[in-house]
């Protein structure tokens, strides 16, 4: 993974990146806290499901619903916490094409498209919130009402595009020499 590196130019010196501010960083310390839950909730369901249904022919009731559920709390806690580790995949192939005088504002233009992406996902998401919440769609199995995961899942997208676009503000910030 790139991790936010560029390839460099020989004499080039790689831009510096600003650390995360305090509250960037309190954020993805309860991001993690979430996503291990839902992991670990998502094995233990499984184990119980497979014992139940092996051992005692009796599988959990609702245990795929409650997974699948378990699974998108997951993906989307993850989605802030993998920006704010800048883990995210990146592709720089043509990267070398770009002067290096050019590459903060290439950053932070593709900072811009990437919150402008994952802010319309939150916004379609808040939309098909509203649409569960007022047609009353549920689970199948367990009737568990849907609308408020996915009003959470809206959310965690909305926090993913204030985090970029907080992390691209300190990082341009920081390497045009401002505090």
């Amino acid at each position: 993974m790139d991790q936010g590196l560029h390839p460099l130019a020989a004499g080039d010196h790689p831009p510096a990146l600003a650390p995360p501010p305090l509250v960037l960083r309190r954020t993805e310390r309860a991001l993690g806290v979430l996503a291990a839950l839902a992991l670990v909730g998502i094995v233990l369901l499984t184990c119980v499901d497979v014992v139940g249904r092996y051992l005692l022919n009796r599988p959990l009731t609702g245990a795929f619903e409650l997974s699948e559920m378990a699974m998108g709390a997951l993906v989307f806690a993850s989605l802030p916490l993998v920006t704010l580790r800048r883990q995210q995949v990146t592709v720089d192939l043509l990267d070398w094409l770009v002067p290096a005088s050019w590459r903060t504002a290439q950053d932070a233009a593709a900072s811009l498209v990437a919150a402008l992406c994952v802010g319309v996902v939150a916004w379609r998401l808040w939309v098909k919130a509203a649409e569960m919440l007022a047609n009353g769609e549920t689970t199948a199995v367990l009737k568990i009402p849907m609308y408020p995961l996915v009003h959470a899942m809206a959310l965690l997208s909305f926090l993913t595009a204030v985090v970029i676009l907080a992390m691209a503000w300190t990082d341009t910030r920081s390497r045009i020499g401002r505090p």
